[in-house]
């Protein structure tokens, strides 16, 4: 069926429908509402505070506002009492939307007046009906009517939130009356029993149409078990077919006598941490599987040092290695460090990324063609067409979570089977780890550097400038250099928020006129970041002002303040990110959080950035705040747009659902067991995008 030809829909409103991707009535079975209003009587309506409901009857007076500033009111009669339904707007225009003995339900809120016993109505949606239709529809039998997330090109279409629930509803009859068991069950019988589980046409009603509130959870959790069940299933099959291909490379020159050539370049112990993880990789990249393995390690932790080892082991094998990273300054910034660590072991090592001029790219990419460049460190620019590699066996994938599934398997296709070490220094809570990254094996370093002082983390207001500026003055009288973090570069953006371009006019010529004051943001080219940066680094610049640009990947231990403006703006996880550009050095370090306007909820965010340096804990507290998909930008990668999982409730869902997942593909790969058929149906059929991942056909 056409969705232009549903109840209530029509051709302008089927080219918005489908434009959020819903091109017929079947797409409406993932459409999961965000909120529920609960339908009364007028006599019941609540005098309590902020409460939505939903009422319904028959227009029996017009009152027209005495004054202009004065609402339009809508008397509303049903079997129980009337109501007074103000409403703003030009009374004409209102007069002909709304008339006499025409039936109507209402979304209203409901508010204590000081001043009366009676509670102030305030209006939010409506939607007209027959006469007929109050009481005898199936719609208006719910008590319990859905609200679904509108875009703003639904808005413009005059679609408002009841008649999206009323198209939803008519959606979900034309599909049973046309076939009762359209809704397929998804998941085999043992399971459904095992767990007490709810059929999926039972769940997918009972969420969308619910009778009492216990049935909406109930109905949330059995489709959060299947959404977690088919993530865990593509992730055990993306696991089993990379234990499953050709053989991988086994890495077995004198693992001793590379240890002390490292060691020889080193100028610091390392943790029994990193000791710990580096045997783990070792262990992987002796035996012939691929490894693809996650390293997770907080800010500081010396997550660079162990891929450096790692890919020293695959150079002394005589094979080429890759590190690629997010950003171009990144990649300036691991040159460097890198090259210079490995300079007395006549490594050569080369920097690949956009912009380039044309020669020195051309010698650059002959270079790693022929075998003379060991250790290749760029951007995306590594697995472009142009870039041949002689023989590369080993790959680094920094901040990896910034790049998409695609790209990673593009520069592992440039050699082959190379072992892949991918890297984050965003602490992971493990419910996301076990379904962001279920198919890596993983290694943590959970301790930093022994001496490294604690960096002191201080929530200000805009009032405490003065004596923040003052700090600012002792430190780097000190000898000591600060950052100072906008959350955007110039003042074209609507959002009031500090403009790094204005902000460093006023601190360069007004606030600091005597400092050497420069600047980063995210427009300016990888090269005039990395020179500015270069300037910082070697003590030329007092105060470097930037954006979000220097949040992972720089190192300068004379740096010992982070001033983070609008710091309310920002993800926890993202300003822990950015605090951890100080604290590098053997001087105590400060972060100061500067905020306006703080809600309840943004005060009590930022006092947990305040209590802890522990990047595990405030990953746990952000994720629970902004959930998963927002955690750190990963909705890019496909795998997290849950509609009905919350990964801070369901976290022995994911147990459960990964447990289940595993044990089935480790015992039938193909799912050719009776038993699975099921499985095998729903999964070809809902999830072909995951095809390439796995063996299954």
């Amino acid at each position: 069926m056409d969705l232009k030809f549903l109840k209530g829909v029509g051709e302008k409103r089927a080219e918005a429908f489908s434009k959020i991707g819903i091109n017929s009535p079947e797409d409406f079975l993932n459409f999961i509402p965000r909120a529920y209003l609960k339908k009364i009587s007028i006599r019941e309506i609540p005098a309590n505070l902020n409460e939505n409901v939903i009422v319904s009857g028959k227009v029996i007076d017009l009152e027209h506002p005495r004054k202009s500033n004065h609402p339009y009111r809508i008397i509303l009669k049903d079997n129980t009492g009337t109501v007074s339904i103000p409403l703003f707007g030009a009374s004409e225009f209102r007069s002909r939307q709304f008339r006499l003995n025409d039936s109507f339900i209402f979304w209203i809120k409901t508010d204590r007046d000081n001043f009366s016993s009676v509670p102030k109505i305030s209006y939010r949606d409506h939607l007209k009906i027959n006469e007929s239709e109050i009481n005898d529809t199936e719609f208006m039998k719910f008590r319990l009517i859905p609200v679904y997330e509108l875009s703003g090109i639904l808005k413009k279409t005059w679609i408002k939130p009841l008649l999206l629930s009323k198209i939803v509803f008519n959606a979900f009859s034309a599909l049973l009356r046309s076939n009762p068991d359209y809704i397929e069950e998804t998941l085999p019988e043992d399971i459904l029993k095992r767990y007490k589980l709810s059929g999926k046409k039972e769940a997918v009603l009972r969420i969308n149409f619910p009778v009492e509130f216990p049935d909406i959870e109930f109905s949330r959790k059995r489709l959060s078990f299947e959404e977690l069940f088919y993530l865990e299933l593509i992730l055990a099959l993306k696991k089993k077919s990379l234990q499953n291909e050709k053989k991988g490379i086994k890495f077995d020159n004198d693992i001793h006598a590379i240890t002390e050539k490292f060691k020889s370049v080193l100028q610091f112990e390392l943790t029994a941490s990193q000791k710990k993880v580096m045997n783990e990789i070792y262990l992987d990249m002796k035996s012939d599987k691929c490894m693809n393995r996650l390293l997770q390690g907080d800010v500081g932790s010396g997550k660079t040092i162990v891929a450096v080892f790692s890919m020293l082991i695959a150079i002394e094998n005589g094979y080429q290695a890759a590190f690629m990273c997010p950003t171009e300054m990144l990649a300036g910034q691991h040159f460097r460090t890198i090259s210079e660590l490995l300079k007395p072991l006549d490594i050569k090592v080369e920097l690949l990324v956009g912009g380039q001029k044309k020669k020195i790219r051309e010698g650059i990419l002959a270079d790693i063609r022929s075998g003379k460049t060991d250790l290749i460190i760029g951007t995306h620019a590594l697995f472009q067409e142009s870039v041949e590699y002689r023989n590369i066996g080993f790959v680094v994938i920094d901040e990896q979570h910034k790049f998409g599934v695609m790209q990673r398997a593009k520069l592992k296709e440039k050699g082959i089977n190379p072992d892949v070490l991918v890297m984050t220094a965003t602490p992971i809570p493990r419910t996301l780890s076990m379904t962001y990254y279920g198919d890596l094996d993983v290694s943590v370093i959970d301790e930093l550097p022994k001496n490294r002082i604690p960096v002191i983390t201080a929530l200000r207001s805009e009032s405490d400038k003065p004596g923040i500026n003052s700090f600012i003055r002792k430190e780097i009288k000190k000898g000591r250099q600060v950052y100072i973090i906008f959350p955007i570069i110039d003042e074209s953006e609507k959002l009031d928020l500090k403009s790094a371009e204005e902000n460093f006019s006023i601190l360069k010529r007004q606030v600091f006129p005597d400092l050497k004051v420069g600047m980063v943001h995210g427009r300016m080219l990888w090269y005039e970041k990395d020179e500015e940066t270069e300037k910082f680094r070697k003590g030329e610049l007092d105060i470097l002002v930037s954006t979000t640009v220097i949040e992972v990947g720089i190192d300068i231990p004379n740096a010992s303040v982070m001033i983070i403006e609008e710091a309310q703006r920002f993800g926890l996880s993202q300003l822990h990110q950015l605090r951890g550009r100080v604290g590098r050095g053997a001087d105590q370090s400060y972060c100061i959080l500067v905020a306006k306007d703080l809600s309840e909820d943004s005060s009590r965010r930022l006092e947990i950035l305040c209590k802890t340096n522990d990047g595990f804990k405030i990953a746990e507290a952000d994720m629970a705040i902004r959930g998963p998909g927002e955690f750190f930008g990963i909705r890019q990668s496909g795998m997290l747009n849950f509609s009905c999982t919350d990964l801070n409730k369901d976290r022995d869902i994911v147990e459960t659902a990964r447990e289940i997942a595993f044990k089935i593909i480790d015992e039938d790969p193909q799912l050719r067991k009776k038993e699975h058929i099921r499985i095998k149906k729903a999964f070809l059929k809902n999830y072909k995008d995951s095809l390439y991942l796995t063996d299954i056909a």
